[in-house]
């Protein structure tokens, strides 16, 4: 029977923030509470997430298990008919620990209701899809009279936001979802069973698009203040040069997801509205660290930072993800506090997001099971040893290829799409912007089939369970339900309540 000397979990995690839009990481970013926590703990300045986009990123941070492993390379997960009694919340839950999630899940609703004893879902991805009124925070704001205020999601066709993904919400910031989120995190902190130590996921919807502080946040930073990226000259200057056709093509046609901004003015009040929303949520994470500190419980705390995968957010001169495989998509923020760490340590070792596992586990004094693939990184941390020597990317979508997969090593990054298409190869220290394709130079030959062989022989022999299809077939089978009209069909509240029968 687990002790309660055990450490309590506190899993922050963030969706769509990338790795240097953090004040201690180099962006003009207002972050005081994660850069406290830099400075307490260990940043892993090279950490990787383990595939591109929401829901599989997150299952692999969940199971410690890769892509090609785990299978599930789609993002509509949630009634998948499958149970897994080996999640990370589950093992939590199983050894004494009361287990918690509060935001967004993204993840398939038997491991949430196997795992977390005590849910709030954020996120109507995380709806059953037959009532969102069952929703936790759609509830909140149905409750107040702000049900058709709701604006994540597809937005309806009428909407000032629909085109460029950024706008102001007219949810009052009290009402917003990162508020929404730290009360209900300070709610479970104060009604928890204190015989029991706590696992606590507390996982932020933004800043994932649409980017839309509320009205009394949105002007939290003037364009004038925001640092552009040196490598978004590759949109503004080189008009993606040496990148393959394909992607040239997109950004001609100017395409809306990822996000192609006008000129640098545009891209500078897109950033305005990232970076409040990350702000924000630092605030939040601001409040639950000084609740548990007034509790006594804050040196008693193992403390994670991550998100699912990352953004442009000005990188590349582009907003928003689903468009190859760059360091500004693959590199996560990665922030470690746990008792007796060293402090304000910075790890360059290549890590991943499935490496997350078995270090709490270790950190929890709980043994891994088998069939987690990550690494428990405290031997980096405290004995110098090495990380991994690549950090593998594994993305199902539908263009220009339904399989796309990355390779990142200290010297290089490249990109494969598949058999008759052009590649990229990138040598990262010489190039960090990733601007100069190198996949096809000759003198590089030798590199580019090291690093396939390299990367094929981890993820060439899986079949997936979940990809795009799966999602396409998914959205089709629920295209009528409610939680379907209103987070995906364009529909506002007002439009399905005279229809709703719960």
């Amino acid at each position: 029977m687990p002790t309660l000397q055990r450490p309590n979990v506190l899993w922050l995690m963030s969706d769509q923030h990338n790795a240097n839009c953090m004040g201690h990481a180099g962006r003009k970013v207002r972050t005081p509470n994660l850069d406290d926590l830099a400075a307490r703990g260990v940043r892993f300045t090279q950490a990787f997430c383990n595939n591109p986009i929401c829901a599989p990123s997150r299952v692999s941070f969940i199971t410690g298990q890769y892509p090609h492993t785990h299978r599930h390379l789609g993002n509509t997960l949630y009634d998948y008919p499958e149970r897994n009694p080996n999640t990370l919340a589950a093992l939590a839950r199983r050894n004494g620990y009361q287990t918690a999630l509060i935001g967004k899940a993204h993840l398939i609703r038997a491991w949430d209701q196997e795992g977390f004893e005590y849910i709030r879902y954020c996120d109507l991805c995380d709806a059953d899809r037959d009532d969102p009124l069952s929703h936790h925070y759609f509830r909140y704001l149905y409750e107040r009279g702000l049900a058709d205020l709701y604006d994540q999601g597809t937005l309806p066709p009428d909407h000032p936001g629909k085109r460029t993904h950024w706008f102001i919400s007219q949810i009052p910031h009290e009402h917003s979802l990162e508020v929404w989120t730290g009360n209900e995190t300070l709610k479970f902190l104060r009604e928890r069973d204190r015989r029991r130590p706590f696992f606590l996921q507390m996982s932020f919807q933004r800043p994932h698009a649409p980017l839309s502080p509320s009205p009394e946040r949105a002007h939290m930073y003037h364009p004038a203040e925001i640092d552009i990226p040196s490598n978004a000259r590759d949109l503004f200057q080189r008009a993606f040069a040496t990148k393959p056709a394909f992607q040239r093509e997109h950004i001609a046609r100017r395409g809306t997801y990822p996000y192609v901004p006008a000129d640098e003015e545009e891209l500078r009040l897109q950033l305005t509205h990232y970076y409040a929303l990350v702000t924000i949520i630092d605030e939040q994470i601001g409040r639950v660290l000084e609740h548990l500190g007034e509790e006594g419980e804050l040196e008693n705390t193992v403390i994670v930072y991550v998100s699912d995968h990352g953004d442009f957010a000005g990188e590349h001169g582009l907003m928003q993800k689903n468009f190859g495989i760059y360091e500004s998509i693959h590199r996560i923020p990665f922030i470690l506090v746990y008792p007796g760490c060293p402090a304000g340590r910075e790890v360059s070792e290549l890590v991943e997001s499935v490496d997350l596992y078995p270090t709490l586990c270790q950190l929890m004094d709980l043994e891994v099971p088998e069939g987690v693939e990550g690494k428990s990184l405290i031997p980096v941390i405290e004995e110098g040893a090495a990380g991994k020597d690549a950090a593998i990317c594994e993305w199902a979508w539908t263009r220009p290829r339904p399989m796309i997969h990355a390779i990142r090593t200290q010297e290089f990054r490249l990109v494969y799409y598949g058999s008759g298409l052009e590649g990229e190869l990138y040598e990262r220290r010489t190039d960090p912007d990733e601007l100069v394709n190198l996949y096809n130079h000759p003198d590089y030959l030798r590199v580019r089939l090291r690093l396939l062989e390299r990367m094929f022989d981890q993820v060439m022999n899986y079949q997936k369970k979940t990809d795009a299809a799966y999602d396409r077939r998914e959205s089709y089978r629920t295209r009528n339900c409610f939680t379907r009209l209103l987070h995906k069909g364009m529909k506002k509240w007002s439009d399905l309540e005279p229809l709703y029968k719960p």
